[in-house]
């Protein structure tokens, strides 16, 4: 029995752009946010608290998945679950730490599970502990992911125009040698407690005098070392219903850097099990689905999809545990 969360009503345009907004400049200046979607620095800064205080829209502070190799690893894992189990397994396993992601599907299996943790023999361990000897959980599947080219905190809700993305994003351009483990840590540590905490304030936090935090903090961010983002229920934002794909290109390098420019493709990275491809999309109805897989034929030599299984209720997604309507709850860890 499968538990699908609520559908919660599309938000209003302005709400879309300021999250958008966000979603590309997290620490811009409310100005700079209020400008860009045409509302004044306050209402921009009391419409985002209230997204907060409803629970849908919030800041995401992460790793990057590009830093997989060779620090860290991830694997998708999933799960066949006894008829009923589902539910209760998912809520289980999503309550670690470790655990990125989080879905209950419709499909050939019944839980879809993203780990992330440090060397392939422990995370084989930490899968043998995750499944361990419950009876609900009657089949698994595993596979290292080897290469992400796409993560959930670079997925966009297209609510601005190329000139508006253009104006607030000013990350620059070229190679930048992010700070060491020490203080990447700490700045995690800082983001997650405030993501828009001032440099002066993060300096204080840090020791360091403010010039040198900007300069770490800028580091962090632009050598992508940590993610900060914003997500947004699914449904609210227009994306409601979501697909896990496993599919086979020629060149899963090629592939998987064609397939995830494409604005409907949340997650996507090269595996290494029965496909070469795992991805997550999103759209507005589940038609939508086979446009986009015409479109991945066209463009990608050898593509063909292996499995499809619908999403009906995410659990956790970027770290983060949602309720039934796709709400963050904010005891999340």
């Amino acid at each position: 029995m499968y538990a699908s969360s609520q559908s919660l009503p599309e938000l209003p345009e302005v709400d879309l752009a300021l999250v958008h907004a966000l979603q590309v400049a997290p620490r811009a200046p409310w100005s700079a946010i209020g400008r860009t979607i045409g509302v004044d620095p306050a209402t921009a800064a009391r419409r985002w608290d209230r997204l907060v205080a409803e629970r849908l829209a919030w800041f995401v502070v992460r790793p990057s998945a590009e830093q997989l190799a060779p620090d860290r690893d991830a694997v998708v894992l999933k799960l066949t679950c006894r008829p009923g189990a589902d539910v209760r397994v998912a809520e289980q396993i999503a309550q670690a730490e470790e655990v990125y992601s989080v879905d209950l599907l419709a499909g050939k299996d019944d839980v879809a599970i993203i780990l992330i943790g440090r060397g392939l023999g422990q995370m084989r361990q930490a899968v043998d502990t995750f499944v361990g000897d419950d009876p609900d959980i009657v089949g698994t599947r595993a596979s290292f992911i080897a290469g992400v080219h796409r993560e959930d905190a670079q997925w966009r809700l297209g609510a601005l125009s190329p000139e508006q993305v253009s104006g607030l994003d000013r990350r620059g351009d070229g190679t930048v040698t992010p700070p060491d483990a020490e203080v990447l840590a700490q700045l995690t540590e800082i983001l997650i407690e405030d993501p828009r905490m001032s440099v002066a304030d993060i300096g204080r936090r840090l020791d360091r005098p403010e010039p040198t935090a900007r300069r770490l903090l800028e580091r962090a961010l632009r050598s992508r070392a940590i993610r900060l983002g914003c997500d947004v229920v699914a449904s609210a934002g227009g994306a409601g219903r979501g697909v896990i794909l496993e599919a086979e290109a020629d060149d899963p390098r090629t592939a998987g850097d064609v397939i995830g420019d494409l604005p409907c493709v949340v997650r996507c990275a090269a595996v290494v099990g029965a496909s070469n491809l795992a991805l997550v999309v999103r759209f507005n109805a589940l038609a939508e689905l086979f446009e986009f897989e015409g479109t991945a034929a066209e463009r990608v030599p050898g593509w063909r999809v292996t499995d499809r299984a619908t999403i009906v209720r995410s659990v956790k997604r970027q770290g983060k545990l949602l309720d039934d309507e796709g709400r963050v709850l904010l005891s999340t860890p």
